[in-house]
């Protein structure tokens, strides 16, 4: 989840028991989920009908009495279930061994309460549904098996950029508490197909359930929930444009969706829009592609990247600025839609990772803030 992300929600390393165990501790960043949503991240190689057939039949139990498929668990709350499942009966995924060796990502900030990772694309956050490698298993052989860190906040699998791990417990606690009360700051750029006619916009399109195949679903209806991205323009090119985004709420895919929404697909985007990579050639006008040659795309993951959290630390009181630089593959097509592709008075003044001042930024100039849902031309 990214942005992706569902605020305070992760895998808590207390709660997390082998499936042969049978019972699972609800943790503190877990309180208040669905049932269905704590079944699964209890047990994430079953799959999700069966999980739902067990809570529709009254075979799960929370504290020793049956829970309701909409019920909401609490922390502390300890799900099991009825005698007669047998969890190694349960349809499930087949797991694939796809730890392959990674490299410890750069520590962007770190004290006694936490520390802020600067995540590659291409790796999860929380272990996902068919085996591949995440932040959450690599945490062991990063810092030492004894090191107890909690993933506090997701980004999802394509998302590069700041994440935090809490140390400890009650840090977690803590942070979950900043993410529920809307206390922590986050940024995203975003590189977008299409050009914003406004340089301040917002969408406020609800956000539902996961639908098949892993997006979601957007609009009024049962299940949904409210949703806020605010956006602003760094730079406008030929066609695309780089956006910041700000998050007011923590829905999964909110930034991605509401893009969408609003006319402005993220540039790549292979969920969504089945744009598996951004090419020279979509933006350069005398490209000449040789017949021998297969280009390359410039970048060939989702043109996303939490570049900044802004919170107070547990551990100290003050406040915290992170700034994640952009990735080189991020960076390189910025430098090629800059040579190739930019629009005469267009070019951005200063970096585009600069949040001086960043609320007045999503002002427009009469100082109060856009409630418009933004508007597009099409890029040629």
């Amino acid at each position: 989840m990214e942005e992706g992300e569902k605020e305070g929600r992760k895998r808590s390393d207390l709660a997390r028991r082998e499936i042969g165990e049978e019972c699972y501790e609800v943790g503190p960043s877990e309180h208040r989920l669905y049932a269905q949503d704590a079944l699964e991240l209890w047990l994430p190689e079953i799959h999700r009908p069966a999980l739902r057939r067990l809570l529709r039949d009254g075979k799960v139990l929370r504290n020793g009495m049956p829970l309701e498929p909409r019920e909401r668990v609490r922390e502390g709350d300890l799900l099991s279930f009825v005698e007669e499942v047998d969890l190694a009966e349960l349809p499930r995924f087949q797991k694939k061994d796809k730890r392959t060796p990674l490299d410890k990502p750069e520590v962007l900030f770190e004290d006694e309460s936490c520390l802020v990772l600067q995540k590659p694309s291409g790796l999860g956050s929380v272990p996902d549904r068919i085996g591949d490698t995440s932040v959450h298993q690599r945490l062991g052989a990063w810092f030492g098996e004894e090191a107890d860190l909690r993933i506090v906040h997701r980004l999802d699998k394509g998302t590069s950029g700041a994440l935090i791990l809490a140390k400890g417990r009650e840090a977690a606690k803590a942070f979950d508490l900043a993410f529920r009360e809307k206390r922590i700051h986050k940024s995203y750029l975003a590189l977008v197909r299409g050009i914003p006619h406004l340089d301040v916009f917002s969408c406020k399109e609800r956000i539902g359930r996961t639908l098949r195949g892993g997006k979601v679903r957007t609009g009024p209806g049962k299940g949904s929930r409210e949703a806020h991205t605010d956006f602003r323009v760094l730079d406008r090119f030929r066609g695309f444009a780089l956006l910041e985004a700000r998050p007011r709420t923590g829905r999964m895919h909110q930034i991605r969706v509401h893009l969408l929404r609003l006319g402005l697909p993220l540039a790549v985007e292979p969920l969504y829009t089945k744009a598996k990579g951004l090419y020279l050639h979509e933006f350069k006008k005398d490209y000449r592609k040789r017949p021998s040659h297969e280009e390359k795309p410039l970048i060939a993951r989702l043109s996303l990247h939490a570049v900044y959290l802004r919170f107070v630390s547990p551990a100290s009181g003050e406040e915290v600025q992170v700034i994640a630089e952009p990735p080189k593959d991020f960076r390189v097509v910025l430098a090629k839609l800059n040579k190739f592709a930019c629009i005469p008075g267009e070019r951005a003044a200063k970096p585009s990772y600069c949040f001086e001042d960043e609320d007045a930024a999503f002002r427009p100039e009469g100082g109060t803030e856009s409630g418009m849902e933004g508007g597009t031309e099409d890029g040629a």
